[in-house]
């Protein structure tokens, strides 16, 4: 929440925000995805994919594709209800009104509070889609798109050194709850035009427009925490000089007066509303042709995006001169959760961000014989980004402007072999780049020359490279056994220059190994399962400018879980019953790294020990399903077991997530 509130992922170790893509087309707007009521799949890409999706993609991304109208007319209807207050209507209704065309509708209607608290959220949404030319050449289709959610925003409860407060209640609200909400709004429109010019040649054209609008208040629980014993939380800091590692208050925990206090600072009931449009579109042509043996899949695009951001953020505790307002004192162990002093709205910032880019893409698989196939692709984006900001002080109403733009060209590359010993099992290997120019979505800018820091907007993107050497076997046309080792490595970060005011360096490095395992499909008649393993390390091998020495070099990468994975089989008891079971585990990720010395001597390494590590965990899920007939079934859901207690979302040094406690869910669903 600290950038604004929304979705936040990251694949094998790093940060996927604004990765996002629908239906191929750029969806960068920072929001929270809350339902999948239109969603027909999800599409997780792996490693440096700068080919496939442009700019920023330099770990990854995530696809969201759309529900299409089919040729089959169809009725679905769910209803849900459960405990925490869950309640839930959703229908997908498809109807094929001539020959050739067809129409469909997705909605849902959906509320519940946040399993284990009282803070409620509800949502609804709503997606018509029509298409014609069902069985032709060409085919034309029209999408609509709405959803709105109304939430309390949660930022969770104090986190320092790796654990929440002791003796601190999980489900505390240290916010406002008549104060703060979270509503998103989110419209699109989507053109999808599909053409088969020959038997070997096709070309698809879309276009989207997108609204989303997101109004904000939240109250981060941010400042001083005094335990009844006299003890207040602090970074715990690992302090390195020449003779080897020197520990300034690695306890963590400072003396304090106000005993069972918390003393509230930061922003509390601050406002931050936003408002993303984006013009998308990219046109694809596709060519299936045999030359001199060699059977070519070419696809070829250009695209074009725009996205126009604007932001109003202010407060809501100040005066009515404009002085922000002292905050009383709030009980640590029981906080009421609401605001019971004035409010006066003042303005204290706003923003206007613009990007434009412009793409060109190259792919050809090519498959040389029945066991050997090459995959090439390149892609070239043009970025042009502008971002002004004012700062206001509420007193006085003084602004002071900055204005930044950024202008960048960017190659993305990527080449793959693949070899098929037989038929039921398949090796490749993949060598992949993406770029991420500071600027990378609308709602980001670059920064200009200071007196301590150097410029980012002249600094080229940012680059990273993945390697993945993998396996594929399928014993059976319904279960695919899968296994990769990858490596993915960040060897162009951006870093403040040796000297000060410079442009900033591209002298930052890290990486991350790991291998996955994966299986998926039936390994008997009645007995299914999906599961999934991954393992990684990832470490820093360089965080400042040349010629500087560097303490954290070699320290691992925060917020990578070393271990994690996941499960979900299912047995088919009898023709009407099925039992489901799950298990998803989050391994220790590292939290911080070694503080800098003042002393310009060389570095010793930092034992793991040293380092603060979140707790792992593991969460149990389970299914009953009943099918009296193939148009009705009924399933029971038991979410967290256990009730095992986990964080997430986890800002060190300052708060996590309670994770969701035990919920059983009740769904009917009717097909016909």
């Amino acid at each position: 929440g600290g950038g604004g509130y929304g979705d936040k992922i990251s694949l094998r170790g790093y940060d996927t925000t604004s990765n996002t893509t629908i239906d191929g087309i750029r969806d960068a707007a920072w929001q929270t995805r809350s339902d999948l009521f239109n969603v027909d799949a999800v599409e997780i890409n792996k490693g440096a994919n700068g080919v496939e999706s442009g700019v920023g993609q330099l770990s990854g991304g995530v696809n969201l594709v759309s529900k299409r109208p089919k040729k089959k007319d169809s009725t679905e209807l769910n209803a849900g209800i459960g405990t925490d207050a869950y309640r839930r209507l959703d229908m997908d209704i498809n109807r094929r009104f001539n020959e050739t065309s067809a129409f469909r509708l997705n909605a849902m209607v959906h509320e519940d509070r946040y399993v284990g608290r009282p803070e409620t959220r509800q949502r609804y949404g709503i997606a018509p889609s029509i298409t014609f030319g069902l069985d032709t050449d060409h085919k034309l289709t029209l999408a609509l798109f709405h959803q709105e959610d109304d939430n309390i925003p949660l930022y969770g409860v104090p986190y320092y050194n790796g654990q929440a407060l002791p003796e601190v209640a999980l489900s505390n609200y240290y916010g406002f709850k008549n104060l703060d909400r979270q509503h998103l709004n989110h419209s699109n429109a989507t053109i999808r035009l599909e053409s088969r010019l020959q038997p070997y040649a096709s070309i698809q054209s879309i276009t989207r427009y997108s609204d989303i609008k997101q109004d904000n208040i939240t109250t981060a629980p941010q400042g001083k925490f005094c335990l009844s014993d006299g003890r207040q939380p602090v970074a715990a800091n690992i302090i390195i000089d020449k003779a080897g590692m020197v520990t300034n208050n690695l306890s963590g925990w400072i003396a304090c007066a106000n005993k069972g206090q918390y003393i509230p600072s930061g922003p509390r009931g601050y406002v931050r509303n936003t408002h993303t449009r984006q013009w998308a579109h990219d046109t694809q042509l596709r060519i299936d042709v045999d030359g001199y043996g060699i059977t070519h899949n070419l696809i070829g695009g250009i695209g074009y995006s725009t996205e126009d951001y604007t932001l109003t953020a202010g407060g809501h505790l100040y005066g009515q001169n404009g002085v922000a307002l002292v905050q009383p004192n709030i009980d640590l162990y029981r906080p009421t959760g609401y605001w019971e002093g004035p409010t006066q709205f003042f303005k204290t910032s706003d923003a206007v961000g613009n990007l434009n880019i412009y793409s060109a893409y190259l792919i050809d698989s090519m498959k040389l014989n029945p066991r050997w196939s090459i995959h090439l692709g390149t892609r070239f984006d043009r970025i042009e980004g502008d971002y002004r900001a004012n700062s206001i002080v509420p007193a006085t109403q003084a602004i002071t402007s900055t204005q930044s733009a950024q202008r960048q060209n960017l190659t993305s590359y990527s080449v793959g072999v693949g070899f098929k010993p037989n038929a039921q099992s398949s090796i490749y290997f993949n060598y992949a780049n993406a770029q991420k120019p500071t600027q990378y979505a609308a709602h980001i800018g670059c920064s200009n020359a200071t007196a301590t820091a150097g410029s980012t907007c002249n600094t080229q993107p940012e680059q990273a490279i993945a390697y993945e050497l993998g396996a594929k076997w399928q014993p059976s046309s319904a279960l695919l056994v899968s296994a990769a080792l990858f490596r993915n490595e960040q060897n162009k970060v951006r870093v403040n220059s040796a000297v000060a005011g410079l442009d900033a360096v591209l002298d930052g490095k890290n990486h991350i190994d790991g291998f996955e395992l994966s299986l998926a499909g039936q390994i008997m008649p009645k007995w299914g399962m999906s599961a999934s393993a991954s393992y990684m390390q990832g470490r820093y091998d360089q965080t400042v400018a040349d010629g500087q020495i560097d303490y954290t070099k070699g320290s691992k990468l925060i917020n990578v879980p070393q271990a994690s994975g996941s499960i979900w089989t299912t047995y088919q008891m009898h023709p009407k019953w099925q039992i489901g079971y799950g298990a998803v585990y989050q391994g220790k990720m590292y939290l911080n790294t070694p503080a800098q010395t003042v002393s310009n001597e060389v570095k010793t390494i930092v034992p793991d020990s040293a380092v603060v590590r979140s707790d792992d965990y593991w969460i149990h899920n389970a299914s009953l399903t009943y099918q009296p007939n193939t148009r009705l079934s009924m399933q029971l859901m038991a979410k967290n077991l256990t009730n095992q207690t986990y964080l997430t979302h986890i800002r060190n040094n300052g708060w996590a997530l309670p994770g969701e406690g035990r919920q059983f869910i009740l769904n009917l669903s009717s097909k016909f």
